[in-house]
């Protein structure tokens, strides 16, 4: 799927939306940042599916981060993000969620969801900053085999589309 997204270049990153081509590196990045990971396959898979989006931030051929969007009706859900470790506290994050939130108000969005750890306090920060507000819980949703079951908050960012703004200011 082809978004309405310009690359955005900031001193953080660049930020383009990801193709199959780019599957073994999102994977291996999603494995280190989120194990188990997504397999190659099914990330190439998501690169080519109409609903699906993938949002890279690279410099030249080196990955940094990405997040993944699902799109479904009106509605937008980010399904991971992730940062490489030693490009963390970058503004990578925050460059790919710009990104995410344009790309969403061209396509007339009406809201981003996305679920974190309940502990990931650096995450919930920054989701907030960005207009997020938990709207939900699902306990003991994060399992793995080397630690405790872990809560899961839903947060929900309400956007307002472009061409709302657009009218907006055309009315003053």
């Amino acid at each position: 799927m082809s978004l309405p997204l310009n690359p955005i270049e900031s001193t953080a990153a660049f930020i383009t939306e990801a193709t199959a081509v780019d599957a073994e590196a999102l994977s291996a990045l999603h494995d280190e940042a989120l194990p188990p990971g997504w397999p190659p396959n099914e990330i190439a898979a998501a690169c080519a599916d109409a609903n699906r989006a993938i949002l890279k931030a690279a410099d030249g051929a080196h990955l940094h981060g990405f997040v993944i969007l699902q799109f479904a009706a009106d509605e937008a859900e980010i399904l991971a993000i992730a940062v490489s470790q030693e490009r963390r506290r970058l503004g990578h994050a925050a460059c790919l969620l710009r990104a995410v939130i344009s790309a969403c108000e061209s396509r007339l969005t009406s809201c981003i969801y996305l679920e974190v750890a309940e502990s990931n306090t650096p995450a919930r920060r920054l989701y907030e900053k960005f207009g997020f507000i938990v709207i939900g819980r699902r306990e003991n949703y994060y399992r793995s085999s080397s630690s405790s079951p872990e809560t899961a908050l839903i947060m929900r960012r309400d956007a307002k589309p472009a061409a709302l703004v657009d009218l907006e200011k055309s009315s003053t």
